[in-house]
């Protein structure tokens, strides 16, 4: 029988070895609350979702859909913004959603040396070893269009990773380094305001919570857009590692 949302907070919780007053104590509510998810009574909101994926070492959309395809699939928009657009957007979102956290976050971005991962104009597939805090995460991403399947693990130890990359061929292509202020809105999307070093600032817009098919909730992620006052003639199609890896010197002479 598949778990429900409060089964699996129980079982990642008690994985971490937290009481229910322990995990309480870490979302500022009550043992009465995790009671209640974990017991089938209520389901948290969107935004308290994310925090429990944070504490929990999971993906948000693994506590809300489990182990279905879903939970493996990712629809976003990503926009580049002007920095009045991007200071605009920032007041709005401090208002209207709930502010989740802000991170430092440098994702260092590998292909296989007998594979390439630049298919022009853009890169549709790649292997990225990220830092999210404390937490140390490698994920493998293919775009297919308007969404794209992904496989998140966390790791302990990067300098070993990297060892292991290149002793199997895996080659450094390029690094993204960004501040983001994340956010949730109408329980429903995650919302990213990111400043990235070199390149200036972006907003992702990310489904959470699927309603409808893929091609439906993008669709919906346009109207959403149009409704913040976006421009979506300039949704970014190409990602922030294609924009870094042409500012390489050797970009372009047959080494990507």
């Amino acid at each position: 029988m598949k778990m429900n949302i409060g089964q699996r907070i129980s079982r990642l919780r008690k994985a971490k070895n937290l009481s229910q007053q322990e995990l309480a104590k870490q979302l500022y509510l009550t043992d009465k609350t995790i009671s209640s998810w974990e017991s089938g009574r209520t389901e948290p909101k969107l935004s308290m979702v994310v925090k429990l994926s944070e504490i929990l070492d999971c993906s948000a959309k693994y506590l809300i859909c489990g182990e279905s395809a879903k939970s493996e699939i990712k629809t976003e928009i990503k926009i580049r913004l002007l920095e009045t657009e991007y200071h605009q957007l920032k007041v709005f979102m401090d208002a209207h959603a709930e502010f989740i956290n802000e991170s430092h976050q440098v994702d260092t971005y590998y292909q296989p040396n007998h594979r390439k991962f630049v298919q022009e104009p853009k890169i549709t597939e790649w292997l990225r070893v990220g830092q999210r805090g404390n937490k140390k995460l490698i994920d493998y991403e293919k775009w297919h269009g308007v969404h794209s399947d992904r496989y998140e693990i966390e790791i302990d130890d990067i300098e070993k990773m990297e060892t292991v990359f290149q002793v199997v061929g895996l080659e450094e292509i390029a690094v993204v380094d960004k501040m983001r202020r994340k956010y949730v809105y109408l329980n429903k999307y995650e919302i990213a305001l990111d400043v990235v070093k070199d390149l200036g600032r972006y907003v992702e817009i990310e489904v959470m919570k699927y309603d409808k098919s893929i091609e439906e909730e993008y669709n919906t992620l346009l109207r959403l857009a149009r409704k913040l006052n976006l421009s979506t003639d300039r949704i970014d199609k190409l990602g922030y590692a294609y924009y870094m890896l042409k500012e390489k010197k050797n970009y372009g002479e047959g080494t990507v």
